[in-house]
């Protein structure tokens, strides 16, 4: 196939955006309902199940998709909440903070246009545009989406360059699902050891504040465990006078992603040389989330930091201001300490423990780690699974650096097979 039968168009010609809506007259008992912050490069991580006779309903739970349907965030594009929508739950509506798009039959391949609008210089003149908008943060309109040009292959070209691309995402999408698999069993062995107690079964047992606990372990609170606890920094965008150290800042919605191992989009920042020398992260250092969350996922999002981790990427690794760093006594609490931490916020207890009249919520860290109580296990049984949850979690994170590199290779392939500078052999496809 020639590349003369490729063709420049403008992308309002080929698509449709926002073309279904939801109303009352679809009569629905239920919703499942996805918000930006909880898709980020085609990975969801949470879909809420309303239900409409009880459960007070978003008022941006607007948008319908069906399959195939690409979603792409209108706020901030830079931080890549977009995804194509395979195949979508029944009922399910999106918020009207994304652009649903959908290629017009027979003229764009919705596969090969999610392709597209994931490059990253189109990521880049989006989010530019949306600097220049009237609204208090980027903000891009689906006619800044519309007034792109594309060069527009064939259709069935088209088709076998996204499936081309796609089998590169399904091979990091299959260990994802490793991982996921992995958190799972990862927290059914901590319920096992700690909340049930099911391997000490047949050891001696003693009375405590809590109920029967193993003999030899007691009854006590985080800080017993925690040497300190430090904030983080954010410091300059560019190098500015002192601000000289170029560091990579996690930040809340950076922790998903890092701690499956994938490097995700942390922001780069230059801090003081002696906050670097304070603030850097360690191996068995725990990052803890204290501000933000939503009305249904509370804040407490946690990394363990390994050397592994630390390694996998260039510069120091710090957190921001909105996270705080969690400094053990002794290496071997680290373990323990993040897996006990995951169960309470899988448990949802973190929302007891935040406050704030703001609008954004904080977790308050004081309390929860002064005075909600704990079983505190021996230390030996605390080595034991150090050693084995560091195995396991170094396993986690080589999946996520695979990843990585597999995204890597996409993302290289990517404009080089959107822009015609390699072509895939179209008699070759199905």
């Amino acid at each position: 196939m020639s590349f003369s039968e490729w063709r420049e168009v403008r992308l309002g010609d080929v698509i449709e955006i926002n073309k279904n809506s939801y109303s009352a007259r679809d009569n629905w008992d239920y919703i499942n309902y996805l918000d930006t912050g909880n898709i980020t490069e085609n990975r969801i991580e949470g879909i809420q199940y309303l239900d409409l006779k009880k459960d007070k309903i978003p008022s941006r739970a607007k948008r319908k998709v069906n399959a195939n349907d690409i979603i792409y965030s209108t706020v901030r594009p830079n931080q890549r909440h977009y995804g194509i929508i395979k195949k979508p739950l029944k009922n399910m509506l999106v918020s009207t903070g994304f652009a649903v798009i959908n290629g017009k039959n027979e003229l764009a391949d919705n596969n090969f246009l999610y392709w597209y609008l994931t490059q990253q210089h189109i990521v880049e003149l989006l989010h530019t545009i949306g600097e220049h908008s009237t609204s208090a943060y980027p903000s891009i309109k689906p006619s800044d989406i519309e007034g792109l040009d594309i060069m527009l292959p064939p259709l069935r070209e088209q088709k076998v360059i996204a499936a081309t691309l796609s089998a590169l995402d399904d091979m990091i999408e299959l260990n994802n699902q490793i991982n996921k698999t992995l958190e799972e069993i990862a927290q059914a062995i901590f319920k096992s050891w700690f909340v049930d107690f099911e391997p000490f079964k047949d050891g001696e047992f003693q009375e405590s504040e809590l109920g029967l606990i193993p003999k030899e372990w007691r009854v006590g609170t985080l800080d017993e465990l925690i040497n300190e606890t430090l904030g983080g920094d954010w410091g300059k965008d560019v190098p500015q006078g002192n601000y000289s150290e170029k560091v990579v800042c996690i930040r809340g919605a950076d922790i998903p992603e890092i701690a499956k191992g994938r490097k995700g989009n942390p922001a780069t920042r230059y801090i003081l040389k002696k906050n670097l020398e304070k603030k850097k992260l360690s191996g068995n250092e725990i990052i803890i989330e204290i501000s933000g969350g939503s009305p249904t996922q509370s804040t407490g999002r946690t990394i363990l930091i390994t050397k592994e981790l630390i390694n996998s990427f260039k510069e120091p690794i710090i957190c921001t201001n909105f996270c705080r760093t969690i400094r053990l006594k002794e290496d071997i609490y680290s373990s323990f300490v993040y897996s006990l931490l995951q169960y309470l916020y899988n448990e949802k207890i973190f929302f007891l423990y935040e406050n704030g009249t703001t609008g954004i919520k904080n977790l308050d860290i004081t309390t929860l780690f002064g005075q909600y109580q704990i079983v505190i296990p021996s230390k030996e049984v605390l080595a034991e699974y150090h050693s084995m949850y560091s195995e396991f979690l170094r396993y986690v994170y080589e999946s996520g650096f695979e990843c990585n590199k597999l995204s890597e290779i996409r993302d290289t392939l990517l404009p080089k097979l959107m822009s015609g500078e390699i072509r895939v052999p179209v008699e070759e496809v199905v």
